[in-house]
């Protein structure tokens, strides 16, 4: 299961979103950012701090070859809910450090936040700062979501779609995600974005999903599942119902039908 995540973030290293070569890309680091009227200062100790921790997280790494033994290891046994939630926080710095950034309303730190999220080396560094400055449901970042969509690394593409999705301007981030949907190659990464989009409201990210549900790869397919069942209709009920007996060879597609399906029984008829 853990080699086969990695060989899986391998492959995702390789994926570049297509037909968006006429998006500019910035190619120098951001001006001192405006003051947001209003903004709450905090502790500069506890900004100082932050800005550290950010720009030395790739120091910040656990050697799985030698947690056996050692609290990192009994976490990784927890097959809970909350198991995976622990490993998710404490094998990677980047998702503590997003909740810290978005409770950070000092104006100063925002311009120390947008440097990060365009122009840091570690992916994870800046996906955690796209989703941090997102919170701040602040315009003047467009570009900075928009340069980031198109990044090679997908830590950063990943960052930016779940950014946008709490960005708070729907009416902007509609038809970015719409294009990752459409022209994104690596089919992972359109899978979320069409999700994004039925998160949103939009109608066009639940037929890509349906559409998905006949995917060659069973984790497009699992994934398209998921999240129908959590946005999708009355009548999406059946069209996974359907489709678990040929999934018969693959027990995490079945699972995802059927965890989804039972979100939508309530729904069926309606």
């Amino acid at each position: 299961m853990k080699g086969g995540f990695f060989a899986w973030a391998v492959a995702l290293g390789l994926a570049v979103l297509s037909g968006c070569a006429e998006v500019p890309v910035s190619t120098a680091p951001a001006g001192p950012a405006a003051v947001i009227p209003g903004a709450m200062k905090t502790d500069a100790q506890i900004t100082n701090v932050l800005v550290d921790l950010l720009e030395h997280q790739d120091q910040a790494t656990v050697d799985l070859s030698k947690a056996e033994g050692a609290p990192v290891g009994e976490i990784l046994k927890v097959g809970s809910p909350i198991g995976y939630s622990l490993r998710n926080r404490y094998l990677n710095i980047g998702i503590p450090l997003a909740e810290a950034l978005s409770r950070n309303q000092d104006p100063v730190f925002r311009g120390q936040l947008v440097n990060l999220a365009r122009w840091d080396r570690n992916g994870e560094t800046r996906a955690a700062a796209l989703v941090a400055l997102a919170r701040a449901q602040d315009l003047r970042d467009y570009d900075v979501f928009r340069e980031a969509l198109v990044h090679l690394d997908p830590a950063v593409r990943f960052g930016a779609l779940e950014a946008l999705q709490a960005w708070g301007h729907p009416e902007k981030s509609l038809p970015l995600l719409g294009a990752v949907a459409e022209r994104e190659v690596e089919p992972i990464l359109r899978v979320y974005a069409s999700a994004a989009l039925a998160r949103l409201g939009d109608s066009a990210g639940l037929n890509r999903l349906r559409a998905f549900l006949d995917d060659g790869s069973w984790l497009v397919r699992a994934m398209a599942g998921r999240y129908l069942g959590d946005f999708g209709a009355g009548g999406d009920y059946d069209r996974l119902v359907a489709r678990i007996g040929r999934e018969a060879g693959n027990d995490f597609v079945v699972a995802e039908y059927c965890i989804a399906a039972l979100k939508l029984f309530p729904k069926k008829g309606s």
